[in-house]
């Protein structure tokens, strides 16, 4: 059982501290997507992010031959425009914090989607801690709400969806290709990602946008830390935690948004999105506690 959690430990650190870096980005995109369009914002974070590990990768002298071509293509299909992209075009008109619950129903589905493609098995207690979580972004929804943005709404769920997909193509090809170095997977999908991005730029027509000290700033932060670092360290827990786990940890990062839009941009929760709050963090340190005994019946 120690050993379970000493082998969990790393990678249940990893899923954690990239929820901090992807929990205040809700901030930054939000501003970010106000000074340029979502799809330009998109591709210069997944570009550069690449070329950053891409680089890493050559000065550790490690190779970049890209294993199965079309595979790595498909996960960052899922990863860089069905999650990255919808997220940012969804924050063009929903709020912050509702936007970052929504896209985080991924649990839901990577959870549905594990259970046929990968076999996993959860315990009643994992199921429980997973309903709470549920339970409490249903509570924060709050569908019925007259100013709702049912089209922002549905788009954030839709990225959900397919980072859920996202998921769990990097389980199935870390089984397949166990031999893969992360940081080879990361670059590359990353950089295949951004390809179908600037065509769609491209086809839709060349902005031009004025450049700010902020959008420098929102920039450089999601290049180095939301996508060179986070995704490494995201995909890192997908390889070596269940998916129940990896997911339901990553609710903390919808958490950290909601309480940074409250700060930041003065986006008060209101009461059944406070408890909300609180029940997500309930199912998320139950999980947590759960795999450090490596799960319970």
């Amino acid at each position: 059982m120690q050993n379970s959690f000493k082998s969990k430990l790393l990678p249940i650190l990893s899923v954690v501290l990239m929820t901090f870096f992807w929990g205040y980005n809700w901030v930054v995109m939000k501003q970010a997507v106000q000074l340029v369009g979502p799809w330009e914002f998109a591709f210069v974070r997944n570009f550069f992010g690449a070329i950053i590990l891409l680089l890493c990768l050559v000065a550790m002298q490690k190779s970049l031959k890209i294993i199965n071509f079309k595979f790595v293509f498909l996960i960052g299909i899922f990863q860089m425009i069905g999650f990255t992209v919808l997220v940012l075009v969804a924050l063009v008109h929903g709020g912050t914090a509702k936007t970052s619950v929504l896209t985080f129903t991924m649990p839901i589905w990577a959870n549905l989607l594990a259970l046929y493609f990968l076999k996993e098995k959860m315990s009643n207690k994992q199921i429980f801690a997973i309903a709470i979580s549920v339970i409490g972004l249903l509570l924060i929804f709050d569908p019925v709400h007259k100013n709702a943005d049912f089209k922002s709404m549905l788009i954030a769920i839709s990225a959900g969806f397919f980072w859920g997909c996202g998921v769990i193509s990097v389980k199935k090809y870390n089984q397949k290709y166990p031999q893969v170095d992360l940081l080879n997977l990361t670059a590359w999908q990353m950089l295949l990602g951004s390809i179908p991005i600037l065509f769609i730029i491209v086809a839709k027509g060349l902005e031009i946008y004025e450049i700010n000290p902020y959008l420098w700033k929102a920039s450089l932060y999601n290049i180095i830390f939301c996508n060179a670092l986070a995704w490494l360290l995201w995909n890192y827990g997908v390889k070596h935690l269940k998916t129940s786990e990896v997911s339901t940890i990553s609710l903390l990062a919808p958490v950290i948004g909601s309480l940074a839009a409250f700060v930041e941009l003065h986006e008060a929760p209101k009461i059944n999105e406070g408890i909300g709050l609180a029940m997500i963090l309930c199912g998320v340190l139950m999980m947590i506690l759960l795999a450090s005994r490596g799960g319970s019946k």
